[in-house]
């Protein structure tokens, strides 16, 4: 099983139809690894809400929840420290992919049936099939990790240009009273034919 920066698992057995309700909360050393992972200064603080609900196929498990995160970034102009509040809503879909036929291996067979090729061994009709939602994360001996679901969620939510107050301050890099270069037709402009 991969270990991620950030685990918060769920046991798959415990989500049913009427939804799982879990908070987590990230500590001091997932917030230092996840920093690193993330390439910024530091996660001061990460945690929220998911509810887990099986979908009607039985093997699908929905995720939806929300995080509160404050992380620390370097400026991009000035490298200060610029500090943020992320408050994203997250969602995902979690599947035991030994229980389910993917649509593309689906496919693989349909195709195969039409120009009379075989059956791909342990593949019976009695294995349902599935619609890819955002490519479903498996269940790894039993568990949801929503944790890692959340940190996907906060790289994408962080700012990719973050500015101190020195910087917008300063408006726009470069020198304002830089004198404007020379318009090179500027001599023609007294030029009259003779």
């Amino acid at each position: 099983m991969t270990t991620h920066e950030f685990s918060h698992l769920v046991t798959a057995t415990n989500v049913g139809p009427e939804g799982f309700n879990t908070r987590f909360e990230a500590d001091e050393r997932a917030r230092q690894l996840l920093a690193k992972r993330f390439g910024i200064v530091s996660v001061d603080h990460l945690s929220g809400t998911a509810t887990l609900t099986r979908e009607s196929d039985g093997m699908t498990i929905h995720v939806s929840g929300a995080m509160d995160a404050q992380v620390t970034q370097a400026c991009v102009t000035t490298l200060d420290p610029v500090k943020d509040r992320v408050q994203e809503s997250f969602e995902g879909w979690f599947l035991d992919e030994s229980q389910a036929m993917s649509f593309t291996r689906a496919k693989k067979r349909k195709e195969e049936e039409e120009i009379g090729g075989f059956f791909i061994p342990g593949e019976t009709d009695e294995n349902p099939l599935i619609e890819e939602r955002e490519e479903p994360e498996p269940v790894v001996n039993g568990m949801v990790d929503v944790g890692e679901l959340v940190a996907q969620f906060l790289s994408l939510a962080l700012n990719p240009y973050p500015h101190s107050e020195k910087a917008l301050a300063e408006g726009p890099l470069g020198d304002p009273a830089a004198p404007e270069k020379p318009n090179p037709f500027e001599a023609l402009k007294d030029w009259k034919a003779k």
